[in-house]
């Protein structure tokens, strides 16, 4: 390779970062004026990651949402061609980080369209029996899989416009107990009524939905996300971007999503 296509591609690169660095105020946030926004918390996981490629494919702007700069920065790069994706770092484990990002992301971003929280953590997704268990672990569960939603309603709920949407992915263990899975059980369970309470709260505006995987979903890197448990990925972000292009059509507020084990 010579000197002039590797100056090339540093000047390429170099562009893409720069960009990509002023996405996290808002600049450079998309050409299209009728793109409408939509915010997604945990937006480097590995679900959040398969819903904002989705939505991006849609049409929307995005403005993806995480605690690590690094994995946000790369997301900015990654979709950096679409001109639709911006990011902000954010923390919504108490109420003070929530708030603050709620306010930031009015600032730089204005009301959004739609907010999606896809959060929750594989670090307590280990076997947990109830009588068996400290209940100091439990708290951890839910301060984890529960309290993130509370805090990050309170704090986005109200940077939604007229008409928003405002989406949490669930799991499907709501549904029936899973033995030695206490912690996602009794999380899951809680999510669901939390999601029908701030639909009832909120009186439809905005419209408040709860999307629950009824499998495993599989973005092509986990082996145990085959079979009839599987959950085609890119299914799931289509589903999403769907509901908030047409909540009419999803009138929720608790919604589905099976594999064929569940059909």
């Amino acid at each position: 390779m010579n000197e002039s296509t590797d100056r090339r591609q540093f000047l390429a690169f170099a562009g893409a970062a720069a960009w990509a660095a002023r996405t996290a105020t808002g600049a450079d946030l998309a050409p299209e004026p009728d793109a409408r926004t939509v915010g997604v918390l945990g937006a480097t996981g590995r679900v959040g990651n398969l819903i904002v490629k989705q939505l991006l494919s849609a049409g929307f702007k995005v403005v993806a949402i995480s605690r690590s700069a690094d994995k946000l920065h790369q997301m900015a790069l990654t979709y950096a061609a679409t001109r639709r994706i911006a990011i902000l770092q954010g923390d919504v484990s108490s109420d003070s980080l929530a708030a603050d990002l709620g306010r930031r992301f009015l600032a730089a971003f204005g009301s959004a369209h739609a907010v999606v929280a896809s959060l929750s953590s594989a670090r307590i997704d280990g076997r947990m029996r109830i009588l068996a268990t400290p209940t100091d672990k439990l708290r951890e569960a839910f301060a984890t899989n529960f309290f993130t939603h509370v805090t990050a309603a309170r704090a986005l709920i109200p940077a939604l416009a007229g008409g928003g949407v405002y989406v949490g992915i669930n799991g499907g263990l709501a549904n029936f107990p899973a033995a030695g899975m206490a912690q996602l059980t009794t999380t899951q369970s809680a999510l669901r009524a939390l999601y029908e309470v701030l639909a009832v709260e909120t009186q439809g505006k905005p419209g408040v939905r709860v999307l629950e995987l009824f499998g495993l979903v599989d973005d092509g890197t986990d082996a145990n996300a085959q079979g009839p448990m599987r959950i085609d990925g890119m299914a799931v972000g289509r589903r999403i971007a769907e509901i908030i292009a047409r909540p009419n059509d999803f009138p929720g507020p608790v919604l589905s999503l099976k594999s064929k084990a569940f059909a």
